[in-house]
């Protein structure tokens, strides 16, 4: 079986997968957490389907789907902190963009010829067709992430657990929002290459809730969230190869049983508690 294992990975598009699932799987775990601690991971949904409008102005156009994707997943997460500063509270802004990118998505796919394979590969995700191209973009991505939330770890940090005390204290809170907004969009555009349009919002929010069911303060829940995110992509890139299945829906599954294994976990855990407490105030 370990034989097997090390064969697979002596492919060449095999180790580029491996390679972009776990710079992704890691960018989605730091990600994750803030985006699940601010309780904003429909924005991750949202940014996805927004990014359609550009893959398929790229497919239209016969070139550039990622960057155009990016522009308007970027330009979609400023309209959104557009909408939610002139008071269109939450969700609805972020329905109404979506409706807007994925809306015209559909209508100028739908002119140029329907879905086709780049449309579908872009939908479920075609981790194991990446070039090392994306893979340098994926990993500048990811210098660019921790060195902004390194570097701003503190004012993230007051921003999610205290957003008043943030205003109140001068920190340019629309800034740090619009940026970590532009940040969730690019990761998402580049995460879609791993799971698709469809499954994206599980990657960067599924490993993140796992890791905070075991409770362990920020920092540790950063990194179990991204070791989560990068051995789901692992086993969920191996288990798709052994049953010739979906990549992108096979690591997301992984996240999933990860999830639920979690809370089973932290709900027998409280039993346990609870009944010892009964028993010493029993005994008391």
């Amino acid at each position: 079986m370990s034989d097997s294992l090390l064969d697979i990975f002596r492919f060449g598009f095999m180790q580029r997968a491996l390679i972009a699932g776990l710079v992704i799987a890691t960018v989605c775990g730091i990600l994750g957490v803030f985006v699940v601690l601010r309780r904003t991971a429909p924005l991750g949904d949202a940014l996805a389907h927004v990014s359609f409008g550009g893959v398929a102005i790229g497919i239209a156009a016969g070139f550039l789907p990622i960057e155009m994707a990016i522009l308007v997943a970027v330009l979609g997460g400023i309209g959104i902190r557009f909408l939610q500063d002139r008071h269109v509270y939450g969700e609805l802004s972020l329905t109404v963009v979506q409706a807007a990118g994925l809306g015209g998505g559909v209508v100028l796919i739908s002119i140029v010829g329907g879905l086709n394979v780049d449309v579908l590969s872009f939908l479920f995700g075609q981790i194991l067709t990446v070039a090392w191209s994306d893979v340098a973009l994926i990993v500048v991505l990811l210098a660019v992430t921790i060195s902004v939330l390194a570097g701003l770890y503190k004012e993230f940090f007051l921003l999610t657990f205290d957003p008043e005390g943030a205003r109140v204290s001068g920190l340019p809170v629309r800034a740090l929002d619009t940026g970590f907004t532009i940040l969730t969009a690019i990761t998402v555009v580049l995460a879609m290459q791993v799971v698709g349009i469809l499954l994206v919002s599980a990657l960067l929010a599924v490993p993140a809730a796992t890791a905070l069911q075991l409770r362990i303060g920020l920092r540790g829940t950063l990194v179990a969230s991204v070791f989560i995110g990068m051995l789901s992509v692992a086993a969920g890139l191996v288990l798709a190869v052994f049953l010739n299945a979906a990549a992108g829906g096979m690591i997301v599954l992984v996240c999933l049983a990860a999830l639920f294994t979690s809370l089973a976990m932290a709900g027998r855990s409280k039993r346990v508690e609870s009944e010892r407490g009964s028993a010493g105030g029993g005994h008391a």
